[in-house]
């Protein structure tokens, strides 16, 4: 009897002893969003991550996208937790479904203005539900560090950003890297929120001081060099171009900081070259390619 009841409570101790270090693993994760993926990443979270889009920069399996779910990946890659950036429109109904009979917890996580990417980091590690192997602080404070008020921004305002020329997109101010724009010193000349498209008139209506243009595909390189309509436009009516290769601006994760570093210096470049009165290119470098985006005419350099 003592023997059973010794053997017994040893049986209790490694089934305790297997459920705190079951507590302890960490989840394997699904990610929907290029953000959310890069984030779980930076936080030291990259092997648990099995499954991703194929815009994310990841070597985990492609699950597909929240339009185009491929579930049977998903479910072989045996994820306990599915992140997606939170929208109006939530998850689609098959992973709701799957999620509900597989047991898999489904976490929103906002990504869409500038607090949100602030807040980013400790979101992923509160979904996760443990502490990360590198601290959401470090990602925090360098996001901050690039936020600080900067000169350029300051001389090259009131500016309008822009994603595309033709047609003619620009960034709403209520988006995350018009409200960066902000936080660095920098004014809109652009009030309207979302991601509207304006024509010529409307564009210039707004009176800027400077137009500078975000180009994230090396497909528009080519293209936002030329300037051809908007930047004869801008010549005339004595309105600073500048356009800028940095995809990292786009994606509202930790690569955003590193887009910022590379934002500032390139203004500051482009804020020396207007005060020396040089049409120098303004270049910008992205890892291993480099591309130079040319200022048009001497009225371009003109504030």
């Amino acid at each position: 009897m003592l023997m059973a009841l010794l053997v017994a409570a040893c049986h209790d101790e490694d089934a305790l002893q297997t459920l705190a270090n079951s507590s302890n693993t960490t989840p394997l994760i699904a990610s929907f969003s290029p953000a959310l993926s890069a984030t779980v990443v930076a936080l030291g979270w990259e092997k648990a991550l099995v499954g991703r889009t194929p815009w994310c920069n990841s070597t985990a399996p492609i699950v597909g996208s929240l339009n185009d779910v491929d579930l049977e990946t998903l479910m072989r890659t045996k994820a306990t937790l599915i992140l997606i950036q939170k929208t109006k429109a939530g998850a689609p109904p098959q992973i709701e479904q799957v999620a509900l009979a597989k047991d898999w917890r489904l976490e929103f996580i906002p990504a869409t203005s500038l607090d949100d990417i602030r807040h980013l980091p400790v979101a992923v590690e509160k979904a996760v539900g443990q502490p990360a192997p590198i601290s959401p602080t470090l990602l925090v404070d360098a996001l901050e560090q690039q936020l600080t008020p900067c000169a350029a921004a300051q001389k090259l305002s009131p500016a309008i950003l822009l994603y595309s020329e033709e047609p003619v997109g620009a960034f709403g101010s209520d988006t995350y890297l018009a409200q960066a724009w902000v936080a660095m010193g920098g004014t809109l000349a652009l009030t309207n929120k979302g991601n509207p498209n304006l024509s010529m008139e409307e564009l210039f209506a707004t009176q800027p001081k400077s137009i500078i243009v975000i180009v994230g595909a090396v497909g528009d390189i080519d293209h936002a060099q030329s300037h051809d309509v908007l930047g004869d436009a801008c010549a005339k009516r004595g309105v600073s171009l500048l356009a800028l290769y940095a995809p990292q601006l786009l994606l509202p994760g930790p690569e955003f900081t590193t887009g910022l570093k590379l934002f500032r210096v390139e203004i500051q470049k482009f804020c020396v070259a207007q005060a020396q009165d040089i049409q120098a290119p303004v270049t910008t470098q992205v890892g291993a390619l480099e591309v130079t985006a040319e200022k048009n005419s001497q009225g371009a350099n003109k504030p």
